[in-house]
């Protein structure tokens, strides 16, 4: 079973205007590439389908609402590093990252991964129960992979991609900065000279629909409880929190703002591929993780709202890095 949601969206400035997609670094040569850095994928039928949000990008955004909004319903772990302070959930692998396992909860993550790995997700949950929402994959230690439970992505159909130019004039001439030719050419690195940009990503103007589409897999939640009961309900809590919270943000940067054009479509999904429609928004979400929050922390164990603070140790680092020499 799964919980499935399908939202409609709408470009603040209206359909006539570009929309700029996520930009990526050109692949090596000798692979294959597009003439653009967005992630656009052509169908059979010659329509293109640009990816407004990735999966990834969407667990950030839903993560972030547990170090804001939603803080006090998670362990409040921080990591600080030189004269910066994070929290576990600001991480990019969450406590399979690199920096925290090389803080003096190294060898608890690692004892937490291999429990998982025999069935138990409680001490995982101890930790950092985020990682049993949004998935983790402890890739350089015990290789133990957490599959994530809520999905989410934003797509636009059906686009045509623009490119743009610009031109860059100074207010002073060459003569009146007293340059010559030679440091004139020089000056338009450094943003004396005039500087063209031509042909440059423009964004895409989408003629068709625009849809974040989302999933809750309700049937690992399912085994996830039936190893330490109350377990998933705590998670359904954590999952629907975030996405009612920051997976409902939808200004995701600069010329990419979009608005809700009309009313979330919930269902839930059956064995049998039936799809029952459900009335759930963020008014019902949000109380069932209120009520989620007592029973995870008197019976599983699990610190909610307690503030813990562990610091980088570069010693433990290097070892990692020497570590991997080695391997």
């Amino acid at each position: 079973m799964a919980l499935s949601v399908a939202q409609e969206l709408e470009p603040i400035e209206g359909r006539d205007v570009p929309l700029f997609p996520p930009t990526y670094p050109a692949p090596e040569r000798g692979t294959h590439r597009h003439d653009t850095p967005y992630t656009i994928n052509q169908l059979k039928d010659g329509r293109r389908v640009a990816t407004l949000d990735s999966v990834q990008s969407q667990a950030n955004r839903m993560e972030a609402a547990f170090h804001g909004e939603l803080a006090h319903a998670v362990p409040r772990i921080t990591l600080t590093a030189g004269t910066r302070t994070l929290a576990l959930t600001e991480l990019a692998h969450r406590i399979a990252d690199a920096a925290i396992r090389a803080s003096k909860l190294g060898s608890r993550i690692h004892a937490a991964f291999e429990a998982y790995d025999h069935g138990d997700p409680l001490p995982i949950a101890q930790l950092g129960p985020t990682a049993l929402v949004f998935g983790a994959w402890d890739s350089r230690d015990t290789r133990v992979k957490i599959p994530r439970l809520i999905r989410s992505e934003i797509h636009a159909w059906d686009v045509d991609v623009f490119t743009r130019s610009a031109q860059f004039s100074g207010a002073f001439t060459r003569e009146e900065l007293g340059f010559n030719d030679k440091e004139w050419k020089q000056g338009a690195d450094i943003g004396f000279a005039p500087t063209p940009s031509v042909d440059q990503h423009g964004g895409v103007v989408v003629h068709g629909p625009i849809r974040q589409t989302a999933s809750l897999h309700l049937g690992a939640l399912r085994q996830l409880d039936n190893a330490a009961a109350g377990l998933g309900n705590y998670l359904l809590g954590l999952a629907l929190g975030a996405f009612w919270t920051g997976g409902r943000d939808y200004t995701l940067r600069a010329g990419c703002w979009l608005l809700p054009s009309a009313p979330p479509v919930v269902e839930v999904v059956t064995r049998g591929g039936a799809r029952e429609p459900l009335a759930l928004d963020r008014d019902p979400a949000l109380p069932f993780l209120e009520a989620q929050l007592a029973v995870a922390k008197e019976r599983l164990g699990i610190p909610v709202g307690e503030t813990a603070a562990v610091e980088y140790d570069p010693a433990a680092g290097k070892k990692m890095l020497k570590t991997k020499d080695k391997a």
